[in-house]
């Protein structure tokens, strides 16, 4: 009987070692699956720490109520101490992070002044891009990606993978390819390129991109992964943040670059090999999320981080904010290019508090994670209050039906101007662009792709007293009744118009009521205003 019973325990055992492995080798193999998990405990070590002592806590608070030993109950009093103790100190490691990144990584240089390229400023918004590209898409089983920002010859676009449509697709298709709108242009200026990936985003299940990454290598942070073009082939490029471990936290750092081509090959580079690879010649390879980061640690620049957590709870000097335009969907940082083809993520902050000027621009050099600060002797309109003015310079305009977006810093001739569009809710068009002078508060609004590339070059407006003719075919026809005067707004292919009532005469205004979207327009201006309208059905 008690031979029986022995072995009724060691099958017992066995089926629970087997049991065991079993489920190890289940959590290996769908490691990805618990990458967030792991991940945040070891990005948060002291959180793991809390979880294994107040298991601790429980298990010997429990058998120290049934034994009631001496013992039993002196472990339990330690590991309570102990578990009080982590919690307190919980509550200093995202001070003790962030100045530990601030002495990594902090203005090495400070100027007044970026020359920023004029051939390579963004034009086309991110929202106006997204509905371009989403009307050339006519697969039925297909769809777009979320838009990113890369780098195609040398110039910004912005870029959509063409990704299955649905759960079912995503398991059984491939990503098609990738659509680029450039967005040096107003209009539609888009390339497709069709090459099917192997591996890629919205794809599932073991061919999905986030899989094969954390198969690779696992405790890791990917940045977005950017479309790269280069020689005919689509390359997924995904910088990744790593982390050095402190016991109690963690400080983030550039830890690589992985590329995945079309036939789903992956390479894990460190930085320095990326830097070298010449596929990945003047390409973004500094993480976007890592800078964001790094700038929020520049408030974290006394020596102590206790120091730090006085002045940001106490007396804020120096202390800064970034500025997120709110419900865009376009955070900062923004990637620029300088006169000298360097490519920046560049991070406008505003002073701690109610205050909406402008305290500083960080650059951060888009290959190398090399830091630079500019700052200006007078204060500077910031991006928020620079659309309070654009909505100022326009008080006829119905602002239900537009909205002004993206805030781009640009230097012309040393001075610095926000770039800000005007586009329809719809994101159907670019309706205006406007520059307003930082220092000065001038807005000066423009409707011509031409007027403001003339404005980007010299700085100044251009006079214009000829003629102009736009044809093309209707998209939208917008109007709203203001001060009792009725205003349009019409919509010619990628090119915008904008009149009112007063500027008419009676047939003008007959013909511009009788337009419908889908008929071909003809229309001539001059000195900006209308004075002809032709018309052929659509």
């Amino acid at each position: 009987m008690e031979r029986l019973s022995g072995v009724n325990i060691r099958k017992g055992e066995s089926f629970g070692v087997g049991f065991l492995l079993v489920l190890a080798f289940l959590a290996w193999f769908f490691r990805p699956w618990l990458h967030g998990i792991i991940l945040g405990l070891y990005r948060y070590p002291i959180t793991a720490y809390i979880l294994i002592l107040l298991i601790a806590a429980m298990l010997y608070g429990v058998k120290a109520k049934y034994t009631r030993t001496s013992k039993d109950k002196m472990v339990t009093s330690a590991l309570g101490v102990l578990l009080v103790i982590l919690i307190f100190v919980s509550f200093f490691t995202g001070a003790l992070t962030n100045t530990a990144l601030y002495r990594e990584y902090h203005p090495k240089e400070v100027s007044s002044a970026l020359a920023l390229s004029t051939t390579n400023i963004r034009i086309l918004p991110k929202a106006t891009a997204y509905r371009y590209a989403v009307d050339t898409i006519e697969y039925a089983r297909y769809t777009l990606g979320a838009p990113h920002l890369t780098i195609k010859s040398g110039s910004p676009v912005w870029a959509f993978y063409i990704v299955p449509d649905g759960a079912w697709n995503a398991i059984r298709l491939k990503d098609k390819g990738v659509l680029f709108v450039s967005m040096n242009t107003t209009r539609a200026d888009i390339e497709r390129v069709e090459n099917e990936l192997q591996v890629g985003p919205n794809m599932q299940i073991f061919d999905n991109l986030e899989w094969k990454i954390y198969k690779k290598h696992f405790l890791i942070d990917p940045d977005l992964p950017r479309v790269l073009h280069y020689e005919g082939k689509i390359y997924i490029v995904v910088p990744y943040i790593s982390y050095r471990f402190r016991v109690f936290y963690t400080v983030p750092k550039w830890g690589g670059v992985i590329i995945i081509d079309e036939d789903g090959n992956i390479e894990d580079l460190k930085p320095e090999e990326a830097l070298k690879d010449p596929r990945l010649k003047d390409f973004p390879l500094f993480p976007e999320s890592l800078t964001r980061d790094i700038v929020e640690a520049q408030n974290y620049w006394m020596d102590s981080f206790l120091s730090n957590i006085k002045n940001l709870w106490l007396y804020h000097k120096n202390q800064i904010e970034l500025i997120d335009v709110s419900n865009q969907g376009n955070r900062q940082p923004f990637l620029v290019i300088a006169n000298d083809g360097r490519k920046y993520w560049m991070t406008a902050v505003e002073p701690y508090g109610r205050a909406h000027g402008l305290a500083a621009i960080y650059l951060m050099d888009a290959q190398s994670g090399e830091m630079t600060q500019v700052k200006f002797e007078t204060p500077l309109t910031g991006p928020v209050k620079a659309i309070d003015y654009v909505k100022k310079a326009l008080p006829t305009f119905d602002w239900s039906q537009f909205r002004a977006v993206e805030p781009i810093p640009v230097f012309l001739e040393g001075t610095l101007w926000w770039r800000i569009a005007i586009i329809p809710n719809t994101g159907s068009g670019v309706a205006k662009i406007a520059f307003v002078n930082a220092e000065s508060k001038d807005v000066r609004i423009f409707e011509k792709e031409g007027d403001v590339k003339d404005f980007i070059l010299t700085g100044r407006v251009k006079p214009s007293n000829e003629t102009q003719t736009i044809e093309g075919v209707l998209k939208a026809k917008y109007s709203y009744i203001q001060n009792g005067n009725t205003h349009w707004i019409l919509l010619i292919d990628n090119q915008t118009i904008s009149t009112s009532a007063e500027d008419l005469s009676e047939e003008l205004i007959y013909k511009l009521l009788i337009l419908k979207e889908g008929d071909r327009v003809k229309i001539e201006l001059k000195d900006g205003r209308v004075v002809e309208i032709n018309v052929e059905r659509g």
